[in-house]
């Protein structure tokens, strides 16, 4: 039931400005990456990891693995601006026999052992699983500028998170797909009606987009420190 990470750190989706890559700003005694990774390796069914950051990232992100002792990092990619571009140079690193993948983006260091479980345990069984929470606003549909069109069931709004995991039939035949990924790598698998199993996630499962987002992030982890 194990799988094969490959953690993106790269990519405007992991700027929190232009150049400017979350995966390496400071968080407490940490960079941003170093925490994921080491959620990601002390779970007994990630087998190993690929990261893949900036060409210009390259040094920065050995220097980090060796200095917190990342030991299933088994390849550093040098990766651009492309999701889907990122994801087939990381795939190329991942052994033959390996039978599903965990991607997982940095930006997202609140990471916990009990997610990445369960998300694998559902692809595994059912080909695609993705780490997701429910809407608790109410939520509407402006199909053109801010105009609501609709109003949705929050309680059939998911809101998609990461890691996801994907048997590795079924991520090859997404790779294969064509199309830009924005957000994330279920786009592609939606538009080849590959079914996806939602797992819940957790709200403290937060994305680093902003610098306001940064500090949210300190203040967690300043309580966290606390409470322990």
């Amino acid at each position: 039931m194990s799988a094969w990470g490959i953690v993106l750190a790269c990519g405007k989706d992991q700027e929190i400005g232009a150049g400017i890559d979350v995966a390496f700003l400071a968080l407490g005694s940490r960079p941003v990456v170093a925490r994921s990774i080491q959620t990601l390796e002390q779970n007994p069914l990630i087998e190993g990891i690929i990261l893949v950051v900036r060409k210009e990232r390259v040094d920065t992100a050995l220097h980090t693995v060796r200095s917190f002792g990342c030991r299933k990092i088994s390849a550093i990619v040098a990766g651009g601006s492309g999701r889907l571009t990122n994801l087939k140079s990381a795939f190329e690193k991942v052994p033959e026999e390996a039978t599903a993948v965990l991607i997982h983006e940095a930006s997202r260091p609140f990471l916990n052992d009990e997610i990445i479980t369960e998300t694998i345990k559902a692809g595994k069984r059912y080909g695609a699983a993705i780490a997701a929470v429910k809407s608790s606003e109410a939520v509407k549909f402006a199909e053109k500028g801010q105009k609501v069109s609709k109003s949705l069931d929050r309680n059939s709004v998911w809101l998609v998170q990461s890691p996801q995991v994907y048997k590795i039939d079924v991520f090859k035949k997404m790779l294969k797909s064509s199309g830009k990924l924005l957000d994330d790598d279920s786009e592609l698998l939606a538009r080849s009606k590959q079914a996806i199993h939602l797992v819940a996630g957790s709200t403290g499962n937060m994305k680093i987009r902003t610098s306001d987002d940064l500090q949210v992030a300190s203040a967690i982890l300043s309580v966290a420190r606390k409470n322990n």
